[in-house]
């Protein structure tokens, strides 16, 4: 009776130390868990470099921190200050355009002339802009109001990234020098058997590299491909539409397409023959295959997660940790489905006799 009572006052003990510890660390958990990501797939660097350092892993932690830093944190900073300034410079250039007369030249377009179409007759163009200007051409304002307001919020959220950078990359050196003691240690707590835990990890690695190698990486070549044709066809605000091609490129199937090609048709409208075509060539040919030729190769067998998994987890981490849910969501998935598998081969006989 003694022993019970001291089990179950150290249980509700461990309970309530818990809900106070997740209290305590609950604004760092995104942080700490994208520096424990970061931390296992960036792990033989660690051992390469603390090899090469002569076994000193406090030296080894802080130079592969400050290389992870200008390889991670600062391409970052750098592309978000190109896009707030091109935000800023489309933002102007929207409350300076006529748009009465550039919704009424849209009828002169060659491309339309070409397929033998007169949208000024067709269309009844010229009444139709009478009638809707009022809402169409605040609409647009708007539209380039709430872009420039994210502008504001990027800004404002700047002391916020830097400080939960500063907890990623603190965090980061004790998880390169320390992590295979504090993993030890979960496991040793844990009750599940050391296979299962090493399977756990194992699938817990590979999805994150698969999911970096596979998505995040393909999904960053495909923008900065995106940007570098608008930039080469004078498309405006080119790192703009390759940073928002980043995140789109993440959905299956379409991806990229949804970008170059109604940019290319907008090219096409405008009487801009040649760009819009290498806009499409380039997109249909490069941007969108590059997708099947580098996958492959990159990921491998390291996954079996499926792709329709894989984009709701995406898009569900964006929306639940922003960014960082590119690769959190994934991997969050992975976790349950292999936890789902361990209950599997646990319980094997009762659910077969359940399922009888």
């Amino acid at each position: 009776m003694k022993t019970n009572l001291n089990s179950a006052f150290l249980l509700i003990l461990i309970v309530l130390a818990g809900i106070c510890a997740y209290l305590v660390f609950k604004p760092f958990l995104v942080a700490l868990f994208l520096a424990f990501i970061i931390s296992q797939l960036f792990r033989k660097w660690y051992e390469k470099i603390n090899r090469k350092f002569g076994n000193r892993p406090s030296l080894a932690s802080l130079t592969l921190c400050i290389i992870l830093f200008f390889i991670l944190v600062i391409p970052f900073l750098i592309t978000g200050s190109l896009v707030a300034n091109e935000v800023a410079n489309l933002y102007q250039t929207v409350q300076k355009t006529d748009w009465q007369s550039q919704l009424n030249s849209l009828s002169n377009s060659p491309a339309l002339k070409i397929l033998g179409i007169d949208i000024a007759k067709d269309f009844n163009l010229q009444n139709a802009v009478a009638q809707n200007s009022s809402t169409i051409i605040p609409g647009i304002k708007n539209i380039s109001n709430f872009a420039f307001s994210i502008i504001g919020k990027i800004y404002v959220s700047t002391s916020s990234f830097i400080f939960m950078t500063f907890v990623v990359f603190f965090s980061l050196y004790y998880l390169f020098k320390d992590g295979d003691a504090i993993i030890k240690k979960i496991m040793a707590l844990s009750p599940l058997r050391n296979n299962e835990e090493g399977q756990l990890l194992k699938n817990f690695i590979a999805i994150s590299k698969a999911t970096l190698k596979g998505s995040l990486v393909i999904a960053i070549i495909q923008g900065i491909l995106m940007a570098l044709i608008f930039w080469v066809t004078g498309v405006e605000s080119p790192v703009l539409w390759g940073s928002i091609t980043i995140v789109v490129a993440l959905i299956p199937l379409l991806g990229a397409a949804l970008i170059w090609f109604p940019v290319g048709l907008i090219m096409l409208f405008l009487g801009n023959i040649w760009q819009a075509l290498v806009i499409m060539i380039f997109g249909a040919l490069v941007i969108s295959l590059i997708d099947n030729i580098l996958r492959p190769k990159l990921v491998g067998k390291e996954t079996s997660l499926h792709p329709l998994l894989v984009f709701f987890s995406t898009i569900g981490g964006i929306a639940l940790f922003g960014l960082v849910g590119i690769l959190l969501g994934p991997v969050i998935v992975v976790l349950l489905i292999s936890l789902l598998d361990i209950y599997q081969i646990e319980f094997k006989n009762e659910l077969e006799k359940m399922n009888q």
